[in-house]
């Protein structure tokens, strides 16, 4: 940091600060190279697409179609066969069900609603391909993709503010080559994207104090993924009742908001209900789900919990929690308590309600818990160009007004 004339700090970056940056950006597209080779087609990249689809004003026939001949089209043979149930791979009644819906155009059409509740999304691919030219399942990859590297340039601005260019750009790399963050970028999903809105709209809340942009884009988010209604309520309350950066009244209002956007999501999209999600994700995959009542009990619940309990005690969850510990012990620091306070909360309220073991729904606790660990091991005050000139600004405006004294 160096200094004007007018004895203003100016952040400058010299040569050496370029060189790393450009180093890291390079080792991070690289990276996230990869999941963009070998995507994991998963099969919930199927209902995004027919919805895609369906924005376009299809038949189901057409949808149905489409859908599987963008399959046929952009996805390897190994994945196809999964993807159509070929394999036999899993339970019998998973690879029943996409063999049903491989074949049954109004099947598949009943499986829509169950993702049409990420509207975001899917409006994304149905701009990518009907928009750009790009196929439909390439769309959801660079969607995820793109997200992932995004993630990666946003962590390392923000551990910039506290440790310098090179440890920022060594603890972001290790981050981003993290499983479970990598995996995000793997998925065929908008949990990539719903992690870097999550995080983009913490960093102007927590970080710079742009309460406005920061609250928009949570309450975004909430259409990106409804899951971040959770994480949009914890850090409304944070705000309100620990940091105090929102009245209580307004805090409660944009709550509320959150809450009704996912009534409102779930309705437009003709969503099954809690049930039924619960059945398919935690008893068996239907062959037509708006044909059946689902049924789900309090000990399916209890089963659902124990079995999420030991994967997760089995992935990476204790390593992360670890990493945040250890950045709490390390330095009590404004910032790194809220974010830990913040997506804990989403991570407990997240597993309650889906008790589910996969890890790509908490990636931005990963994320949090690493930021934790680097700000509470790396920090110093940050300071940046237009924090020196409001300084620099205001004891100027202090001098001319006091008065002079002659000698």
């Amino acid at each position: 940091m160096s200094v004007s004339q007018q004895g203003i700090p100016i952040m400058q970056v010299g040569l050496r600060q370029k060189i790393v940056i450009a180093v890291y950006l390079l080792l991070l597209t690289l990276l996230a190279s990869r999941p963009y080779t070998y995507s994991l087609f998963d099969m919930d990249m199927m209902g995004y697409i027919g919805n895609a689809v369906a924005m376009s004003g299809a038949s189901i026939r057409q949808i149905h179609d489409t859908a599987y001949q963008a399959v046929e089209a952009e996805v390897p043979q190994a994945a196809k066969d999964h993807l159509l149930g070929r394999d036999k791979l899993g339970p019998p009644s998973q690879w029943q069900s996409r063999q049903d819906r491989a074949s049954n155009a109004e099947h598949f059409a009943e499986y829509l609603p169950c993702f049409a509740i990420r509207p975001i999304f899917n409006q994304l691919i149905y701009v990518l391909h009907y928009g750009l030219g790009m196929g439909l399942v390439r769309a959801t990859i660079v969607l995820a993709v793109g997200s992932y590297w995004m993630i990666g340039v946003l962590i390392f601005l923000w551990i910039y503010r506290y440790a310098g260019v090179e440890r920022a750009a060594l603890g972001s790399l290790l981050l981003m080559l993290s499983p479970p963050i990598l995996e995000l970028a793997r998925f065929n999903t908008p949990d990539a994207l719903a992690c870097l809105v999550s995080l983009a709209a913490l960093y102007l809340i927590f970080e710079r104090g742009r309460m406005f942009w920061g609250i928009t884009l949570l309450l975004i988010s909430v259409y990106v993924r409804t899951d971040n209604a959770v994480l949009a309520v914890g850090a409304l309350a944070y705000c309100s009742l620990v940091s105090r950066q929102l009245e209580k009244t307004k805090a409660a209002m944009l709550a509320l908001l959150a809450a009704v956007s996912v009534l409102l999501i779930n309705h437009f999209a003709g969503d099954y209900g809690l049930r039924m999600l619960y059945y398919r994700s935690f008893i068996a995959i239907p062959l037509a789900p708006g044909e059946l009542v689902a049924k789900f009990g309090r000990a399916d619940y209890v089963h659902a919990f124990r079995t999420a309990v030991s994967q997760t005690m089995n992935g990476s969850l204790p390593f992360f929690v670890f990493m945040g510990v250890v950045g709490i012990c390390a330095r009590r620091q404004r910032v790194g308590q809220a974010i830990a306070t913040v997506t804990t909360f989403y991570l407990i309220v997240h597993f309650l309600l889906f008790p589910s073991g996969q890890e790509r729904f908490w990636g931005v606790f990963y994320v949090g818990c690493a930021m934790v660990l680097m700000i509470g091991a790396w920090y110093r005050e940050p300071m940046l160009l237009d924090d020196a000139l409001r300084t620099r600004l205001r004891l100027s405006v202090d001098a001319e007004r006091s008065p002079r004294v002659g000698r």
